[in-house]
């Protein structure tokens, strides 16, 4: 009889799971792009140890080009909440 996973495996497998879903639940609280923000830093600091400059230039910075993308030049309206409705989007 095979083990379909080990205990470690599993726990690897929650370790993003459990900040995915918490993700998808943030979506419909604060909007994608917040939620992304949150999500980008979560990880980068949690897993790559990177320092708070590369992990804040890329958590703003990846939220803000699919921003610019999608909502200005697709014209692709997605969840927003409400920094997006503070700032006039």
């Amino acid at each position: 009889h095979q083990v379909f996973a080990e205990r470690s495996q599993l726990m690897m497998v929650l370790a993003v799971l459990w900040p995915m879903g918490v993700y998808v639940a943030a979506i419909f609280a604060v909007g994608l792009y917040v939620s992304s923000l949150l999500l980008i830093t979560y990880f980068m600091r949690r897993y790559g140890r990177y320092g708070w400059l590369p992990t804040a230039s890329v958590a703003v910075g990846v939220p803000l080009f699919f921003f610019l993308v999608f909502e200005r030049w697709f014209l692709v309206q997605l969840p927003k909440g409400p920094l997006e409705a503070l700032l006039g989007f």
